[in-house]
């Protein structure tokens, strides 16, 4: 992987996220030969509430940052600004339509709600979470057709 992504993987902030937007993303960027996992850890959170903080958390973080990372790749040519208006209107669209994410948020919910261990986070709106999340893509430039 080039520097420029490595130091821009380093520099974005995905543990300050909140439970419900990281896992959007997660949603987001899930591909099929992973859903099985990522439906298997949900289930689990009904036995097991305190496997979000103890583990699923910090794998999904490291799932988002990587799939993050990949996207921005895979879309070069395009400025940051719209790089970040595509993931903003895809997370506005799966926030509201999509009906694994609707399922495991419920989950996720009551998973945290059985656990004391797991300290609710202050509600920051999704579009501010997104945005401190995305502002280091600015910094990287677009491959010019050479590259």
């Amino acid at each position: 992987m080039p520097k420029r992504y490595e130091e821009l993987k380093s520099q974005l902030p995905v543990s300050r996220l909140s439970i419900d937007v990281l896992l959007a993303l997660r949603v987001l960027y899930d591909k099929p030969e992973n859903d099985v996992e990522l439906c298997q850890q949900i289930a689990e959170l009904s036995r097991e509430p305190g496997k979000l903080e103890l583990g699923y958390r910090s794998e999904w973080e490291a799932y988002v940052l990587r799939e993050l990372v990949l996207d921005l790749k895979q879309h070069t040519q395009r400025s940051p600004a719209s790089f970040i208006d595509s993931v903003l209107s895809r997370m506005e669209n799966l926030k509201d339509t999509n009906p694994d994410y609707i399922a495991y948020k419920q989950q996720v919910s009551e998973a945290m709600s059985t656990d004391d261990s797991i300290a609710p986070l202050f509600p920051t709106p999704w579009r501010q979470q997104l945005m401190m999340l995305l502002l280091p893509v600015t910094t990287v430039k677009p491959l010019k057709p050479a590259e």
